[in-house]
């Protein structure tokens, strides 16, 4: 434990007694305590043997409470009399003195509410049983003693330097001294178990050259520990972004593992904004962690944000001076996590008792005189070297070698540099500081040597070891592709294709020894036999996304487009079947547009449906349905005149054909372009017929293509006209095949935009179905599903219809939700829903509202805009509005500060709801108070009509109270609402006419409406055929009139 201590432990710079904080020196105390607790199982005579001197350690969580319950140790109670002792051990040593003792601290200054103690000890079995009673504190307790007695085997020895298994015997003779003999014992048994520390630290250091997920998980459960809400903590909180873990131990998805990315960790620190850290086998980053699509769905965005770390500490040493400051003064925390693996590390650190071990003093003395300066040569105590694995071969079925090999092609994928064990290890040795080199450094020396070699020796057998015989078949054969013989290359094809080639190992296999390369060059012969026999293999391991890399890196899209022009159907076929494999890629995607390919590909869809040539137009619409993934190829499909093919190939009754002529009709909804082209094509009319067919998968991509068109109103009528309102409502009962039920609930929810589309399904009794569907369903769905109720609530049957049918308390507990689509959809279902009383008072009893103003604080702004539209028929329909209001602590505040949100749409729900809470005095009082008078003036130079509208409405109702007209006015308000009344919407003349008559009461307001020309505006309104409008505007004209015949008055007066 001597050479741990002092090589293996970092210390700090700028005090040597200090260890710095790292998951090195936290691995290192957890695996020196199971190593204690091991020694003190397997040799417990030894660990009672006394050390020649005490250690001696300070420590604040070790007191005398802490022996209470402890039969072993006696608590002072008078420490006066006994030399400040508080504590001892009921056992002694031979001198008559405790075997452990607990003294106060005199020297320190620390109050009595954190005393400090000094403890001293002469055993292993104490520090053991110490360290025990320590609890969770235990790690503390352990780095507390290393820092204080480094050299560790002196207080064992009472002899210091390199060389104590010597020594000890230059200054005792063996046979006088019993204790001299059972502490040499106990020094061989500490060497040894130091050795085999070092050679584990050695092989743990050459295998974590890079970063892995153990390497990660550690050193993230130690930064935990110092993790907590008060401020001496160094972070507020850590913790993986997912808490799934795959099946190699990742907690990044598949298609970022290729990446080299391993997870992703949030922190939240206490002086800087949460963020996300990306971990991958190179280091960490700051990625530029979650961001919100069009749909309000939060992703990460993956891309870096700063430079690598090489660990979790250094980053967040960087990026929080907080973290920086606090994270050596942070305690560790003892957490058991022992594995089964890490147990049986421990046992091999630790040497087995053994009877020959037992040396008589005799056969030492004699080992001694052989050699005096080699202390490792005695055969006893020689650290056991780690015997060369012998490799069996694997007898097995392919299919579990097939396993092994494919975890070990990924990684070998991801760009990891191969390992040179003997150079890391020289490495490692120059680092450590220069000095007279010793015989147990050789020692050490020696069994990094030999630790490096067995390394070395076991990774390139077991490597071999784990490849199948398919593997170095499959390679000899393409050797014979290349022989130039095309009788030979093609026995070699037929021969390649007897292999399973669906297998990752066997695509592997080919791709490993410059296969690839080889087939795509036979493209470009003049022997059909060999094109076709190279495509076949194209085309199923083209499935493989690493061999779609390769083939983007030779370029074979160009062969393969060249392809689609021959005479012969069946090389057209596959080289079609090979490019909708291939362009699932985004480099093959583009370079299939880049060589014209997407033209040719339209041509093949110039079938005449019920044909023999439907095969072709099957095959080339399935590669167009793998390029359209791209924004740019889809605007060059339809520059190249596919819509016209399409719709002509959906009076087709094969369903293989029509699955991807759907399928690119789906990808390219999206744009409105094509949406228009559809409808004009008359293709929702086959949709529809589509959606009653036996196909699941046909289905799907019919529903989720009306889902996409179904944005036009006009869609949305020809989708009622065609009858496909009734198949949409009979899909929602497939409930089992998820992806099927998102489409569905997603065309429905975008055709009851349409209030003729509600009507019908009222009649199909669709809401009951949509309402079961609220419970135990993805969040896609659920999205959907609230939309589409949300629609449905517009009309006072549909309203009718959710509440009978229980939908209102999923709608409401589905508010605490963290998805931001859908809680834009379900807060404005709530708000629909309100408009009815009934539904309203069930609303209040489950404390709807109170949750709709919390979500006023949510980050995005489309959530809060819809939260505050909400609220609006809530308070309009609640029986007691304005104390419900006034019940929600700091709600009023909250809604006059989103006044500064710089979101029209946030803008115009607020001031909409301010114009419900003024109806109530004393909220408008309390906004008053909070500001809400000059918040609203500065909004008013808008030229947004919806804005104008209920801001002109916000207005009008604060005017009722106080001296809030003369801050209108006196803020600048009241000339750009006069401009209000050039606006072509009638809806905002009625509001403003309300808020211009309410500010005319104040007669510096009228000088200013008049200044303006508000009384030519106003005269046209007053013909109105809306009574409120005419009343307003006459009643502003009237006040500006009486000011003026009153002006006058006192003129003449």
């Amino acid at each position: 434990m001597g050479n741990v201590i002092s090589c293996q432990f970092k210390w700090s710079q700028e005090n040597k007694y200090e260890l710095v904080k790292c998951v090195e020196n936290y691995d290192l105390l957890q695996n020196l305590l199971s190593v204690l607790e091991n020694i003190c199982d397997n040799y417990p005579e030894e660990s009672r043997t006394e050390f020649k001197k005490m250690i001696k350690w300070r420590t604040v969580n070790i007191t005398p409470n802490t022996f209470l319950n402890s039969s072993n140790y006696i608590i002072n109670k008078d420490s006066t009399k006994n030399n400040n002792i508080l504590v001892y051990s009921a056992q002694s040593q031979k001198n008559g003195s405790p075997l452990f003792t607990l003294e106060d601290d005199i020297t320190s200054n620390s109050t009595s509410e954190n005393s400090t103690y000094i403890a001293r000890t002469c055993t292993l079995e104490q520090i053991n049983t110490i360290l025990k009673l320590a609890e969770d504190k235990k790690l503390i307790e352990l780095q507390n003693m290393v820092k204080e007695n480094k050299d560790f085997y002196s207080y064992v020895t009472g002899i210091s330097g390199n060389n104590q298994i010597n020594d000890i015997w230059d200054t005792n003779k063996p046979n006088d001294d019993e204790e001299t003999r059972k502490r040499f014992k106990l020094l061989l048994i500490l060497n040894a178990c130091d050795n085999n520390m070092l050679r584990s630290l050695l092989e743990t250091n050459v295998k974590n050259e890079t970063i892995t997920m153990n390497k990660i998980e550690s050193e993230l459960l130690m930064i935990q520990s110092f993790c907590g809400k008060e401020y001496c903590y160094a972070l507020d909180s850590i913790e993986w972004e997912s808490d799934y873990k795959f099946a190699n131990g990742c907690r990044a998805t598949p298609w970022r593992q290729i990446y080299n990315e391993l997870g992703y960790i949030k922190v939240l620190p206490k002086d800087k904004e949460k963020i996300i850290i990306t971990a991958c086998i190179n280091g960490f980053f700051i990625n530029k962690g979650y961001v919100t699509n069009d749909k309000g769905v939060e992703n990460i965005d993956y891309e870096t944000k700063s430079s690598v770390y090489p660990s979790l500490i250094s980053l967040l040493k960087d990026y929080s001076p907080h973290f920086n400051d606090k994270i050596q003064h942070q305690e560790y925390l003892y957490v058991n996590n022992n594995s089964p693996q890490k147990d049986e590390e421990i046992k091999t650190i630790v040497p087995q008792p053994k009877t020959e071990l037992i040396l008589d003093t005799v056969n030492i003395t004699e080992e001694k005189k052989k050699d005096t300066d080699n202390t490792s040569s005695i055969p006893q105590y020689k650290a056991e070297t780690k015997k060369k694995p012998t490799v069996k071969k694997n007898k097995k079925k392919s299919g579990t070698a097939s396993k092994k090999l494919d975890l070990n092609s990924k990684w070998r994928n991801l760009n990891t540099k191969n390992v040179e064990i003997g150079s890391i290890s020289k490495e490692i040795t120059r680092t450590r500081p220069k000095k007279k080199v010793t015989e147990s450094e050789k020692s050490l020396k020696e069994l990094q040597r030999k630790a490096s070699s067995i390394m070395s020796e076991w990774t390139s057998d077991s490597e071999s070891a784990e490849l199948p015989s398919e593997y170095w078949q499959i390679q000899k054969l393409v050797k014979y592709l290349r022989c130039g013989n095309p009788t030979a290359t093609v026995i070699a094809i037929c021969s390649l294709r007897d292999f399973d080639l669906l297998n990752e190992t066997n695509q592997l296999a080919i791709r490993d020894v410059g296969g690839l390369d080889t087939l795509v060059n036979l493209l470009d012969t003049e022997d059909s036999k060999c094109k076709i026999g190279a495509l076949k293999i194209l085309q199923l391991i083209s499935q493989n996304i690493q061999i779609r890399n390769a083939i983007a890196d030779l370029d074979g899209m160009k062969t393969l487009v060249d392809l689609l022009s021959d005479s012969n159907e069946e090389l057209k076929c596959l080289a079609a079947e090979t490019i909708a494999n291939c362009a699932k890629n985004s480099r093959n995607r583009t370079a299939v547009r880049h060589y014209k390919g997407i033209r040719k590909l339209v041509r093949l869809l110039k079938v005449t449906p019920g044909s023999k040539e439907e095969r072709v137009a099957i095959c080339g619409a399935m590669a167009l349905s793998s390029l359209s993934k791209s924004a740019k190829n889809k605007v060059a499909i339809q520059n190249a005149g596919a819509i016209p093919l399409l719709a002509n190939l959906l009076e087709s009754k094969n369903e293989q054909l029509l699955i991807p002529v759907v399928e690119i009709l789906k990808e390219c909804a999206s744009s409105e372009s094509y949406r228009l082209a559809i409808q004009n094509s008359g293709i929702i009319k086959f949709l529809v017929e589509n959606l009653s067919s036996e196909s699941e998968e046909l289905q799907t991509n019919c529903a989720s293509t009306i889902f996409k068109c179904a944005e036009d109103e006009e869609a949305r009528d020809f989708v009622r006209v065609h009858g496909g309102l009734a198949p949409l409502v009979n899909l929602l009962n497939k409930k089992d095949n998820k992806e099927l039920l998102v489409a569905a609930t997603g065309a429905i929810w975008k055709c009851s935009q349409n209030l003729e589309n509600v009507k019908e399904f009222n009649k199909l009794n669709t809401i009951r179905k949509l309402v079961e569907l609220l419970e135990n369903q993805p969040e896609d769905v659920l999205i959907n599903v609230a939309g589409a109720l949300g629609a449905c609530a517009q009309t006072v049957d549909g309203r009718e219809s959710i509440r009978c049918s229980g939908g209102i308390t999923p709608l409401v507990s589905l508010l605490t939700g963290t998805n931001q689509a859908l809680l834009v959809n379900v807060t404005t279902a709530v708000g629909a829903c309100a408009l009815d009383s009934e539904s309203m008072s069930v609303i209040d009893k489950l404390d709807g509202v109170r949750l709709l103003w919390s979500l006023l604080k949510s980050p995005n702004h489309h959530v809060q805009a819809s939260a505050a539209w909400a609220i609006c028929p809530c308070i309009e329909h609640a029986k007691d509005a304005g104390e419900m209001v006034r019940s929600f602590v700091g709600g009023l505040e909250l809604i006059v500060s989103l006044l500064k949100s710089e979101h029209v749409n946030v803008l115009a729900s607020v001031c909409a709801s301010i114009a419900n809470i003024a109806k109530d005095e004393e909220n408008l009082a309390v906004i008053t108070d909070h500001g809400v008078v000059p918040m609203l003036a500065k909004l008013t130079n808008t030229k947004n009509d919806k804005l104008r509208r209920h801001l002109a409405e916000a207005i009008a109702r604060c005017c009722r109270w106080g001296n809030n007209k003369v801050a209108f006015g006196s803020a600048g308000a009241v000339a750009p609402l006069v401009k209000y009344l050039k606006s072509p919407d009638e809806q905002v003349h009625k509001s403003t006419a309300h808020a211009l008559h309410q500010l005319s009461m104040d007669s510096n307001n009228c000088i200013t409406m008049h200044e303006h020309g508000v009384v030519q505006l106003l005269l046209g309104m007053v013909g109105s055929s809306d009574p409120a409008l005419q009343e307003a505007a006459a009643g502003t004209i009237g006040n500006i009139r009486r000011l003026a015949l009153a002006s006058e008055k006192a003129a003449m007066a």
